[in-house]
């Protein structure tokens, strides 16, 4: 599950040790989320997997979970290494804007690893802007961001 794979690295990236092997490895939280995937990005958030052409397993994936009633934390987005550098997470990107504006949000948020510099560029280049902190579970310094998404951000059929 890509879910799990982007929370390994994650944690092998921020502790310095090998990456767990098995979701019941992961720190509590993290675990709990894979767990309850379901729970966590429920209308109006979202899970989406992204294919590359001819692959019959996802490559890349983006969460949107909502965080009151116009305001969803985009999570988890993800593509594995081998697929970077395509566009993929960009255009997972397109599709969780689309999806926030079709389903009435107004604002999303983030949050980075302050480390992961070309990700926070490229969410800048996307329109997000850096915002106050937000309530996170996470232990380490983070970046927070936010957009707006509205009709611009819906694609033609």
């Amino acid at each position: 599950m890509l879910a799990f794979e982007y929370m390994a690295a994650t944690v092998a990236e921020t502790s310095g040790r090998p990456a767990p092997a098995r979701a019941e490895d992961l720190p509590r939280l993290l675990r709990d989320e894979c767990a309850g995937l379901v729970a966590v990005y429920r209308a109006p958030g979202t899970f989406l997997l992204a294919y590359a052409r001819g692959q019959a397993i996802p490559v890349g994936c983006a969460g949107l979970a909502a965080r009151g009633e116009h305001t969803a934390e985009v999570k988890r987005v993800y593509v594995r290494p081998a697929y970077r550098g395509a566009g993929i997470a960009r255009d997972l990107m397109a599709s969780v804007h689309e999806h926030a504006a079709r389903a009435g949000l107004r604002t999303l948020i983030l949050d980075v690893l302050t480390s992961r510099v070309h990700v926070i560029t490229f969410y800048r280049r996307l329109g997000y802007t850096d915002t106050e902190p937000f309530p996170t579970t996470s232990p380490l310094p983070m970046v927070y961001l936010r957009r707006r998404v509205g009709p611009a951000d819906l694609r033609l059929p």
